[in-house]
This record gives C-alpha cells, sequence and structure tokens, in this order.
C-alpha cells in the first residue's frame, strides 16, 4: 500500500492486487453502499492517518474516487471539500468512473489534430470515439479519474469541450455514424 499527500485536502492511495487480497476485496466488489467497502475504506484512512501524521476530515463532504489499476489493484483519491453541507456533516461520495467528455472541433483540421494528440493523451484516458451527427463531427472521450479536467485544457486548443453524461450522449451514439 503505498500512501501519499497531494496538498491539504487529498491523499491518493495505490493498492497492489496484494493489497486488494489482503484487504478480501475486489475493485468490482467496491461500492460505498457494502458494508465490507466501508470497511476497506475505514481501514485505510485509518492507515493513512498513522502514514502521514495527519487525519482526513471525514466531518465534511469527503469524496472517493476509484480507479483500477493494470497491476490488478486500484488507486483511492480522497478529497475533502472545502463546502461542508451543514445538514450532511458525513457525507461520502464514491465515484468509480469520470463522467465523459463530449468534444466538438472548430473545423475539419481542428478535428485531424485532436485525433493526432490521441495518442499522447494515453495516460490520461481510457478511450476516445470519433463520431458524425447531424452534418457535425464530435469526440466522446473516457478520461481517467482525476484527469478530466487536464483533457478539457488540451481539448480547448482545438474546439468546444464539456463534461457530458450517458444520456446526453447517448443520441450520437444512437443516431450518430462512427469513424473509427
Amino acid at each position: 500500500m503505498k500512501i501519499e499527500s497531494n496538498g491539504e485536502e487529498k491523499i491518493t492511495v495505490i493498492l497492489s492486487q496484494t493489497d486488494m487480497s489482503d484487504l478480501d476485496i475486489t475493485y468490482d466488489e467496491m461500492d460505498y453502499s457494502n458494508i465490507e467497502t466501508r470497511r476497506v475504506i475505514w481501514t485505510i484512512l485509518d492507515k493513512a492517518r498513522k502514514t502521514l501524521g495527519k487525519s482526513v476530515d471525514t466531518d465534511g463532504k469527503l469524496l472517493i474516487e476509484v480507479s483500477p489499476s493494470e497491476d490488478g489493484g486500484c488507486i483511492l483519491h480522497f478529497t475533502n471539500s472545502p463546502f461542508a453541507d451543514s445538514k450532511n456533516k458525513k457525507r461520502l461520495i464514491m465515484k468509480k468512473e469520470a463522467e465523459p467528455i463530449l468534444f466538438c472541433p472548430w473545423d475539419e483540421n481542428s478535428f485531424i489534430d485532436c485525433l493526432k494528440i490521441i495518442p499522447k493523451l494515453k495516460d490520461y484516458i481510457k478511450a476516445s470515439e470519433p463520431y458524425k451527427y447531424k452534418n457535425s463531427l464530435y469526440i466522446i472521450f473516457r478520461p481517467k479519474l482525476t484527469f478530466t479536467e487536464k483533457i478539457l485544457h488540451i481539448l480547448c486548443e482545438f474546439g468546444n469541450a464539456s463534461i457530458s453524461t450517458e444520456r446526453e450522449i447517448s443520441k450520437i451514439y444512437e443516431y450518430g455514424h462512427s469513424l473509427s
């Protein structure tokens, strides 16, 4: 288990496949509504407190982002929200997937230029899917957790990009034409 502090508000924990086995949990079983997941989360937070010498403030809103790692383990990001909700003092949110990004280039040249940089983004995205829908070109990006802002920043050089939902992009999937 590797524990890193990324500033005051964020802690990253990297679990190997062995760590996952020792904690008796798999990535697929991680769901905060599951009592075993909560046990694992609190065990990890306790270990982080001992390792870093600081506590994760769970009195406010705590975002827990979980993504699988290539070695069979997983990566957890714990982020304290500075905006505590007075009604819900202890509110934990667990995300396993980042929202998709819908990208619409300014023109065909921007579309082609963006397609050329996609291989350089492999560390930040899980997938990208080019489409044509209603005479417009789009690319649907699936960012890895915590890289959404970085991807949006890169894409702004080529066109308009925004965080989307599965529901919003379903029309492109259903009625658009895949270009891959």
